[in-house]
């Protein structure tokens, strides 16, 4: 299971390549739509990303923008192979999606642990604590989901990279109750100590409103040119950008709030004495 590439990223790659390649050719969406036969939404679409170019009129653009994109097609082609969620009945419109492709996540979580670092029974906890009734088959799938997502955490060839602040209150927060509560502290303890994850702890004594808006992530991808992109959930949906307008205050945010954070030491010996004190029954 290739659990670092993503279609959906891939295609916002190839996007961003046509786009440029257009530009290059001194044509407008329109101008350009007329001469590939296509209509200007659809070129639209092509070029953020949001549909997928087949190779047969990706040859069209190359004819069309007198530019040679060999290393265009090869991307093409691997955009049309499905993400590994889809066997789990999840959409490319999912998060997972772009987690999928990134090299670094930064995140800040209010309430719960980050998915990146809940123990399976933890995760089914929140599954099945939602307002919707959920079948098993469903809950299974999701917690796959989850377990897979954090493989990526102890990849030796395409690692991701977690920066995570979660604020005091997630470790009193009672899922599942004292037991599972427990253990997902310990665990967040010991897996501290991978290379790839550096997890602080902001204590609930530190007064600022940042802290207070609600969790988000950064995510930052291999290629220089391919966009970081913001990341906010909320509760009427999802929000994502990639406009450095937005990408940069979401970055400068969780700078302001790792800097007030406790440094990993102390912050694993805060989580300690919580899953001590507050959840040894």
């Amino acid at each position: 299971m290739a659990t670092h590439i993503s279609p959906v990223v891939l295609r916002r790659e190839v996007g961003r390549r046509i786009r440029l390649a257009r530009n290059h050719a001194g044509l407008t969406v329109v101008q350009a739509a007329a001469l590939l036969e296509i209509t200007r939404s659809a070129l639209s679409r092509f070029e953020n990303g949001s549909s997928g170019v087949n190779v047969h009129l990706l040859r069209s653009m190359i004819d069309v923008y007198d530019e040679r994109m060999d290393d265009v097609l090869d991307l093409v082609r691997q955009a049309r192979a499905p993400g590994w969620w889809r066997q789990y009945g999840v959409s490319d419109k999912a998060f997972v999606a772009l987690e999928t492709a990134a090299t670094r996540a930064s995140t800040y979580e209010l309430s719960f642990v980050p998915g990146l670092l809940q123990t399976a029974d933890y995760a089914l906890a929140l599954f099945m604590s939602g307002r919707e009734s959920r079948n098993e088959d469903w809950i299974s799938n999701m917690l796959a989901v989850r377990m897979n997502r954090q493989e990526r955490l102890i990849d030796e060839e395409h690692p991701l990279v977690l920066d995570a602040v979660i604020h005091e209150s997630a470790l009193r927060y009672p899922v599942g109750g004292p037991s599972v509560m427990r253990n997902q502290l310990l665990h967040l303890g010991l897996i501290n100590e991978l290379p790839t994850v550096a997890l602080r702890v902001l204590p609930a004594d530190v007064i600022s409103n940042e802290a207070l808006v609600g969790p988000f992530t950064v995510l930052d991808f291999p290629e220089a040119e391919q966009p970081s992109m913001s990341y906010a959930l909320h509760a009427l949906g999802d929000e994502r950008q990639d406009r450095s307008e937005y990408v940069e205050p979401a970055r400068l945010r969780f700078s302001h709030l790792r800097s007030l954070a406790l440094d990993p030491g102390d912050s694993v010996a805060l989580i300690e004495r919580v899953a001590d004190e507050l959840w040894s029954s």
